[in-house]
């Protein structure tokens, strides 16, 4: 096993390759779950917080802007992992590919 320019580690064995993939590519799905659900609070609030604005209820103003600030924070966090899962699936199924080419041309030779 040997590291590459993206600190991706490099695996020769095929089930391995396949292994942290299938784990990666789950996380991926888990973090894009959130981001969906994140989008719907972020959503639910916005709503309120404009409620709020519009019958000028300051006292719901307030802590209604703090959780759109913290709910978009922690989407925007969201985002960076699973983009950064997105860069790490690819970068597994181009190795897988170059190991199945790899050995497929072994065996034609």
């Amino acid at each position: 096993m040997t590291s590459s320019e993206d600190d991706q580690p490099m695996f020769e064995d095929i089930h391995v390759i396949q292994k942290v993939l299938s784990k990666t590519e789950r996380q991926f799905q888990r973090a894009c779950d959130q981001v969906v659900l994140l989008n719907g609070r972020l959503r639910a609030c916005s709503v309120r917080y404009k409620r709020a604005k519009s019958t000028n209820t300051r006292s719901m103003r307030y802590p209604l802007r703090l959780r759109l600030a913290v709910v978009e924070g922690i989407r925007n966090m969201f985002y960076e992992y699973a983009t950064k899962k997105a860069r790490e699936v690819e970068a597994f199924r181009h190795q897988l590919a170059q190991v199945y080419y790899t050995e497929l041309y072994s065996l034609n030779m």
